[in-house]
């Protein structure tokens, strides 16, 4: 425990070089036994100084995030996780404030992976502090409900999550509606409260809420029902409440404030799914939550509060149980002109926020985080109200637009722009833009008559106009004329160089936006100026030192690149030493999670382009990958791998040495790097390029390591693809593996995981290696070499292992793992025919029906736009854990002259095997050789 204590306090230094010894020294001792209890007891040393018991709680939780997730760094006994899941929950009640909120963090990353099944005891544990008095243990015991039951709001039904559901609901129902009553019995007593006692008191409330409504999200649960009366009274009696010495820091919501917001979550979730439950109470509901736009100010504290409460009225809109609360006189109108338009006007915060965060100003805007501001709630409260009442909101919402374009109010106009595409957009997605319009509004003459003249105004006056006008043809992309969107394109070129550096990003968004949609090939080199556009979008980087916090320059670059041809492919040595001078800032300060993977797609591009014009980028990016692997700058180190494996296939397509590259092989080969799994593919695309060149160099000094590597992954079940995969990359050249058996070394390796520790996913992947050995070597080598480790072991494992397997793996495997089964048991049947003679007729039947089979995937290979549209979820967010970059060089496909592999097989079945003795074509079943007659080419 010393030498931990001493580790942690080394991360604490100020110089760099001590806190990265400190750091290693932590990753050392992490893999020693009882790590994690140790440095658990240094969180609850109260003797301990508390900005040691502050990093052994920040480690301590980033060792559970990367040992409880889906490939752990480090293998925990089971004994040593079970104390630790105990020690855990009894320190967490023993603990404070911020280091009390990080053991929370750390057992809900726990219970992600081991509730219910390996710990069922969690929930009963935490319940039993919701009948006592001490605020701490509630906060600390409902914080981490609130943290475990969130999955039921979001989750799709199945028996196993209902399940869980069901023992989570037995253990808190009771008593969390107890501590409800018991919370209520403040609120006439509240004013005599200090004011962090009322904090407290807001904070268990606000707890209370979001448990509930997390138990409630599947389906109302019988308890909550029989209770519903005692719920819905208490959320309407808090909705009033107000709590003077609650204050709001920047702008931030206080306690009282998510409270309220949260409930009004609770009252449309109940609208939209418990109608009949919440009838009674609706009328009641309506008139809080009105009352409570009315008398809530413009303070963005209360933002998300004023959002919640505009969808809740979105929500019941849209209901015909509800419908008689909106179709009085006046009623949708003062909704338009009172709540939509009112909630839609910049305030002078707003304003501030674009001109002095512009980042966070355009993620709000854009990448969807407007979420909880009052603008999406009131667009989207309007496109709910046209939806429902289009005959009575149509004329109401077009009177408004008339009158706010006639005052020629950028202020005013600017509202307009959110309400005609609240009124425009029927569907939409997150990637892929606007989907369906409503038919009466003209998209296209509403560019013309209004984006145009400000997409082409002076690029100094009304930036925020220019914004919305950047933003409307991008959210319009798919409906504009391609005229209109070219000249969007030409426009943002020129608002590249705008005073207003928010404009930069904006019009480099739509560049990148409108070009990745472009799947007609509308624009090319030829008809965009992209000299230009490159040069204006190099400058701005130039201008704004905040650049690299945001993808969007680097993408619209990347975009360009991909268009440009031979003629304008020229530039390639400007941008190349601009995209140098980005890494080179990359590796001295953090830049953009997104913007770092983007800068790496585009040297991906620029050096596939350039590959037959000459070495430049190998000068300028060799050194700084250098200083990515002598820094040990893990979140860069993927990147680097791959591109230098990029930069490799570069060299090697022009005919260029490459032993430069050589020299990283002992930093490419070292434990620390293979140790994180994030690093693992990315090493493995340099290693096969490296053993597919010169494997003699490679193996001349690192053979016990790449075998020691392919043998560790080999036995994880949760790396096992890199082990086979990079076995694959060995078996072709294992003759100059410095070994006295590496074959034998290799396929003991995987014998040992098929007698102990198979899965279906190792028996899919070693099933798959044994074809492939067939194809690459050939099939007589496979026999040899399985023989070599027992006589008669070949037959065993095909016998035994492989037939018996292939039925399971009919949905498992994919189109490709298929075509090489296909061709790999073609190989063992035509030129091991004798040997496999006694089995040919089901090894022939199982292959042939595996290959009829639906595959696990049949979608077509993705072009690198679309794998990179993947990489955002459903929600627009960013999703990349192995930092793939999609414009990689892949692998060439094996065997890449058999064009078809089900004729290649049905061939070596009938005719290539019997040649070879004609007896075994009797043992195949009739059904079967009358399907590969009617496939053989």
């Amino acid at each position: 425990m010393e030498q931990i204590g001493l580790a942690l306090q080394e991360t604490l230094e100020a110089d760099a070089k001590v806190r990265k010894t400190g750091e290693e020294r932590l990753r050392q001792l992490q893999s020693t036994p009882g790590y994690i209890i140790q440095i658990l007891q240094l969180v609850v040393n109260e003797q301990g100084a508390p900005q040691i018991r502050m990093a052994a709680a920040v480690a301590l939780k980033n060792f559970v995030k990367r040992n409880w997730g889906a490939a752990p760094e480090v293998e925990m006994s089971q004994q040593d996780e079970e104390q630790f899941r105990q020690m855990l929950l009894e320190a967490m009640f023993s603990t404070k404030a911020n280091i009390q909120e990080i053991l929370s963090n750390a057992l809900y990353l726990i219970g992600q992976r081991d509730f219910p099944e390996k710990w069922p005891e969690l929930v009963p544990y935490l319940s039993k502090f919701l009948s006592g008095g001490d605020f701490n243990h509630l906060v600390a015991s409902l914080s981490s409900m609130e943290q475990i039951f969130r999955k039921f709001r979001y989750q799709s039904k199945s028996t196993e999550l209902w399940r869980e559901l069901l023992k989570c609901l037995l253990s808190t129902q009771e008593p969390l509606t107890l501590l409800l009553g018991s919370m209520m019995e403040v609120v006439g007593r509240k004013d005599q409260l200090g004011a962090d006692e009322i904090n407290q008191w807001l904070k268990v409330l606000n707890l209370i809420a979001k448990v509930y409504h997390s138990l409630c999200a599947q389906e109302i649960p019988e308890y909550f029902e029989d209770h519903l009366q005692q719920w819905m009274g208490s959320f309407l009696a808090l909705m009033p409440i107000e709590c003077p010495t609650q204050i709001s820091n920047s702008g931030e919501p206080a306690i009282i404030d998510e409270l309220k917001t949260e409930i009004c979550e609770i009252f449309t979730l109940y609208a939209q799914r418990y109608e009949e439950e919440i009838a009674p109470f609706v009328p009641q509901i309506i008139q809080s939550v009105w009352r409570l736009l009315e008398t809530t100010g413009a303070d963005t504290r209360y933002d998300t509060m004023v959002c919640a409460s505009l969808e809740f009225l979105s929500m019941v809109s849209q209901r015909q149980y509800y419908e008689s609360h909106f179709t009085g006189e006046g009623v949708l109108k003062t909704l338009a002109e009172n709540v939509c338009v009112q909630n839609l006007l910049l305030r002078q915060e707003d304003m501030e926020l674009f001109e002095d965060e512009p980042l966070d100003f355009m993620k709000r805007d854009i990448e969807g985080t407007d979420v909880g501001t009052r603008r999406r709630g009131a667009i989207d409260l309007a496109r709910a109200l046209c939806r429902r009442y289009e005959a009575q909101m149509m004329p109401c919402l077009g009177e408004i637009v008339q009158t706010l374009l006639a005052s020629n109010d950028w202020i005013k106009i600017d509202i307009v722009y959110s309400l005609i595409t609240a009124i425009a957009v029927k569907s939409e997605t997150a990637k892929g833009g606007v989907t369906a319009t409503n038919p009466l509004i003209n998209i296209n003459d509403f560019f013309i008559g209004q984006v145009a003249t400000h997409l082409n105004s002076d690029v100094n006056q009304l930036p925020i106009l220019k914004a919305d006008a950047l933003k409307f043809a991008v959210t319009f992309r798919n409906q504009l004329a391609p005229e209109h969107l070219l000249s969007t394109i030409r426009a943002a070129d020129a608002l590249l160089s705008s005073n207003t550096t928010i404009l930069h990003k904006y019009a480099a968004y739509a560049i990148d936006k409108i070009l990745l949609k472009d799947v007609n090939k509308v624009f090319s080199s030829q008809n965009l100026p992209v000299a230009s556009i490159l040069q204006n979008l190099v400058s701005a980087f130039d201008k704004d030192a905040k650049a690299q916090n945001s993808p969007y320059l680097i993408k619209a670059i990347l975009r360009i690149i991909v268009i440009l041809d031979e003629n304008t492919i020229r530039h390639a040595d400007a941008i190349a030493t601009k995209l140098a001078q980005l890494v080179a800032g990359a590796t001295k300060n953090p830049a953009d999670s997104i913007h770092t993977h983007f800068l790496f797609e585009t040297i991906c591009v620029l050096v596939s382009k350039t590959k037959t014009i000459g070495g430049s980028l190998d000068a300028q990016l060799l050194p700084l990958i250098e200083v990515i692997f002598t820094e040990d700058l893990e979140d860069l180190i993927p990147y680097a791998l791959q591109i230098t494996g990029v930069l490799v296939s570069a060299c090697i397509s022009r005919q260029n040495p490459i032993d430069s590259y050589f020299n990283f092989l002992p930093f490419l080969l070292s434990e620390r790097l293979w140790a994180r799994s994030a690093n693992v593919p990315a090493a493995l695309s340099v290693l096969e390029v490296l053993l597919s060149v010169n494997s003699q160099t490679v193996f001349a000094q690192h053979s016990e390591i790449i075998l020691q590597h392919m043998s560790r992954l080999i036995s994880s079940k949760v790396l096992d693809q890199h082990g086979f995969q990079l076995a694959s990359a060995i078996v072709p050249v294992i003759e100059n593996i410095q070994h006295k058996d590496a074959m034998g070394f290799m396929l003991n390796t995987m014998f040992r995981r098929v007698q102990s520790a198979k899965t279906p996913k190792f028996m899919k992947l070693f099933v798959v290696f044994l074809c492939k050995f067939a194809i690459t070597r050939s099939a007589m080598d496979l026999v040899k070499a399985c023989d070599a480790v027992q006589p008669g072991m070949f037959s065993m494992i095909m016998e035994k292992v492989v037939i018996p397997e292939l039925p399971a793996l009919k949905n498992l495997t994919t189109a490709p793992e298929k075509r090489i089964i296909a061709i790999g048991s073609a190989n063992i049947l035509a030129d091991t025919t004798n040997i496999v003679a006694g089995y040919y007729g089901n090894l022939a039947a199982e292959v042939a029906t595996l290959l009829e089979s639906a595959s696990a995937s049949d979608r077509a290979v993705l072009s690198p736009d679309e794998e990179q549209e993947a990489m955002y979820n459903a929600e627009g967010e960013f999703v990349n854990p192995f930092c793939r970059l999609s414009y990689a060089p892949k692998s060439a496909p094996i065997a890449p002259g058999i064009l078809n592999h089900k004729a290649y097989f049905a061939q070596s079945v009938l005719i290539r095997g019997p040649s070879n003795n004609q007896a075994v074509l009797t043992c195949v079943p009739q059904e079967i050789i009358s399907y590969l007659t009617t496939i053989q080419a």
